[in-house]
């Protein structure tokens, strides 16, 4: 199974991949003014909305509400909640996930409060010993609170944790309020974008050495171990999702992770990396053709991959122009869609007819935001019914992206595979900065392992 000579072939490319990457401080992480900060935005927030506190919870999957306030982005095994109020920031922890707080957390203050989360609606049954919620909730307060805010959003906010708050205050003295705790981490501090180019600037490292390595007979999953070494060799704490590689039929996940599916000669492959630094998420993901050199393309590959260069180019400049001009988010999305819809021409359904709105085939919103999740932000993505202004500082991903089928794989629009460039940029200002180095085309890097 396991094949030495290859191994060491692809480790002397991945040698030379890492000997160019960029260095960066390891070490580095927020300091306790940054979370200060976040924490008095969020209770000026909370005051001026006539809330007595605003309850935050993360679990592994969705992990970004309590470490922004709290400064732990350690949440595996179990999840965690946080309390905001007068008196500062508390952490509603579980037995586990209590004790691993205990790593990062000092830097914001909070204080950790060790409590049964999986029982918080238990009422006369919870566990006798353990501290119940109701402690924490009124530390943070300095006494019972009158009226709680959800800051989390609905969606993964647990049924078990909004049952617990409304019998302590009742239902109507809970109100969702994530849209205004999503609206404050939207605009982002300069250690926050900082943290982000670094994070996006290793996953270009990432994805150059998959596919450095990427030849014929490769497992996904073998091209992916690569990518995540990478990752953690220059300091990559956690990833932002798993490392994505999928080639032929698995190309149609759009999202998918590596399978143990081998790699054929000519087939499209997507390669994606999301690395973090301490938290905050950038992303790269690029398709490539698993050919030896640029000779092996095919006339349709490279015109389908020609236009969605140059669908990003134009994404890129119209958010420019968003940015310059201060227009309303929905303007970039509707932009997108009619470049796409303009240019449907060039492609042919598989009925051998044009294909009315093209612009289905793009897969999503062309842009989205990003922090402790690489788009899980539940705020922020332009999407074509955005209402408003964007914030002074952010940091966003651009996705082009075109899929041959619309609703399920079976409803096929066009004979073709998923192909995608998504790349990590900053908004400073009026600025418009692209975190990543890599070029569009990145099919030079190809052929190496083979």
């Amino acid at each position: 199974m396991f094949e030495s000579a290859k191994w060491q072939k692809q480790a002397k490319i991945v040698e030379k991949v890492l000997a160019g990457a960029p260095s960066f401080d390891k070490e580095f992480r927020l300091p306790p003014e940054e979370f200060k900060d976040r924490q008095d935005k969020v209770w000026e927030m909370l005051q001026k909305e006539g809330f007595d506190c605003g309850i935050v919870y993360s679990d592994e999957h969705y992990c970004g509400d309590v470490p922004y306030l709290g400064g732990n982005n350690n949440i595996i095994v179990e999840p965690i909640a946080g309390v905001i109020g007068k008196e500062g920031f508390v952490f509603l922890a579980a037995l586990e996930s209590g004790i691993v707080c205990e790593q990062f957390s000092k830097r914001s203050g909070g204080k950790i409060f060790r409590t049964d989360l999986f029982k918080a609606d238990y009422g006369d049954k919870y566990p006798a010993g353990a501290i119940h919620p109701h402690e924490a909730i009124e530390a943070a307060c300095g006494g019972k609170p009158s009226s709680i805010a959800m800051l989390t959003t609905r969606a993964v906010f647990p049924l078990s944790l909004y049952n617990m708050l409304a019998a302590y205050v009742g239902a109507e003295n809970v109100a969702d309020r994530s849209r205004d705790y999503y609206a404050i981490k939207y605009n982002k501090s300069a250690r926050e974008l900082r943290l982000t180019q670094e994070a996006s600037l290793i996953t270009d490292v990432m994805l150059e050495g998959m596919l450095g390595v990427l030849s014929p007979g490769m497992y996904e999953t073998q091209v992916a171990a690569w990518g995540a070494l990478i990752a953690h060799e220059l300091g990559v704490e956690e990833l932002a999702y798993p490392v994505m590689v999928t080639s032929g039929r698995n190309n149609w996940t759009l999202v998918g992770k590596a399978s143990n599916r081998k790699i054929q000669e000519g087939d499209i492959v997507h390669i994606g990396a999301g690395a973090k630094r301490d938290g905050l998420s950038g992303s790269t993901r690029m398709s490539v053709m698993c050919v030896k050199d640029e000779s092996g393309l095919t006339g349709e590959y490279k015109r389908n991959m020609a236009f969605l260069e140059d669908a990003f180019t134009y994404s890129l400049d119209k958010f420019r122009e968003i940015a310059e001009k201060d227009l309303d988010g929905c303007e970039h999305e509707r932009a997108v869609a009619d470049y796409y819809n303009a240019h449907a021409a060039q492609f042919e359904g598989v009925d051998k007819k044009p294909i009315e709105n093209f612009a289905r085939l793009k897969g999503y919103a062309t842009m989205h935001n990003t922090g402790y999740t690489e788009c899980q932000e539940f705020y922020g993505a332009l999407t074509d019914d955005y209402v408003g202004k964007l914030p002074q500082n952010m940091a966003f991903m651009l996705d082009a992206g075109l899929q041959g089928f619309d609703k399920n794989w079976e409803d096929v629009v066009m004979d073709w595979e998923y192909i995608v460039i998504e790349k990590t940029f900053g908004k400073l200002g009026k600025e418009v900065k692209m975190f990543n180095r890599l070029p569009l085309n990145v099919q030079q890097f190809v052929g190496r392992g083979f």
